[in-house]
């Protein structure tokens, strides 16, 4: 079949013009599709922007939330190694955490001071309104002192930790000692003579001891000659018991008074001001 000149031109320009046409349509679709979706983003935008406020002002709530952190002392009494009586200080710091207790290892610390301590904080939470939210710190002061040992200081660190989470002032006159067990109570301890001598010459007016503990037994060392045969003696050292009441010989002789307490609660009135 033969084609002439004019039949094939007017083909060719059928064929422009539908390929014009189908250019035009995709490009309208583009401009229609890409106004459907900035019509969209405007849409999306309004609502980032209506919610946007509310973000802020909860981010400027948290932000403005007060960084607390709470300090209180207590003064602390242990027996050396020497035997004597010394008085401390032992301080708390409570701040914003995931309720850890922690100690400062300078001094070095036995691990039962360790034990009580998280005995101590347990007994001042259920004491106290809290929120499981704080980190307790603790700094133990030693004169002189490498290594501290002995759960003695309980009954004080459950009051300096209550006395923080509560936010009262300590009084300046009131020294305890005691171990503290979970339910509160106030438990025995040594060296009950050495520490008050201490106290008192350290100018406290009061001495916490644990219940049944103001009644002191100390031995008395006697040397008694004794036959031994043939017109010879020899030299026999017995030490004897005797118990002193420590509340009259520390009034008496120190100006010290010495209270019996047996819980935390009995102790919290001479130490919350």
């Amino acid at each position: 079949m033969f084609i002439n000149r004019k039949t094939f031109k007017a083909y060719d320009d059928e064929i422009f013009m539908r390929s014009r046409t189908l250019l035009f349509i995709l490009l309208l679709a583009m401009v229609i599709n890409l106004a459907s979706l900035f019509y969209t983003y405007s849409l999306l935008d309004e609502k980032i922007e209506s919610l946007r406020p509310k973000v802020v002002k909860k981010s400027l709530e948290v932000e403005s939330k007060p960084f607390q952190v709470v300090e209180k002392s207590i003064p602390i009494v242990a027996v050396s190694s020497e035997g004597k009586g010394v008085v401390s200080n032992l301080k708390v710091k409570i701040i914003p955490g995931n309720n850890n207790v922690l100690i400062n290892t300078n001094p070095f610390l036995e691990a039962d001071i360790q034990y009580s301590a998280n005995k101590a904080v347990a007994v001042a939470k259920l004491n106290s309104d809290y929120d499981y939210d704080k980190d307790f710190i603790f700094d133990f002061e030693a004169k002189g002192a490498q290594l501290i040992g002995g759960e003695s200081a309980g009954a004080a660190i459950a009051i300096v930790t209550m006395a923080a989470l509560q936010g009262k002032a300590i009084k300046n006159d009131s020294v305890i000692t005691g171990t503290i067990n979970p339910d509160g109570s106030i438990g025995r301890i040594g060296g009950v003579m050495e520490k008050a001598k201490a106290v008192a010459d350290a100018g406290y007016k009061y001495f916490l001891v644990p219940k049944g503990q103001a009644k002191v037994t100390y031995y008395e060392k006697q040397v008694v000659k004794e036959p031994f045969g043939f017109g010879f003696e020899i030299l026999n050292t017995r030490y004897i018991p005797k118990k002193i009441d420590l509340k009259k010989i520390a009034k008496s002789e120190w100006g010290l008074e010495v209270v019996e307490v047996s819980n935390i609660n009995e102790a919290a009135p001479y130490f919350f001001a």
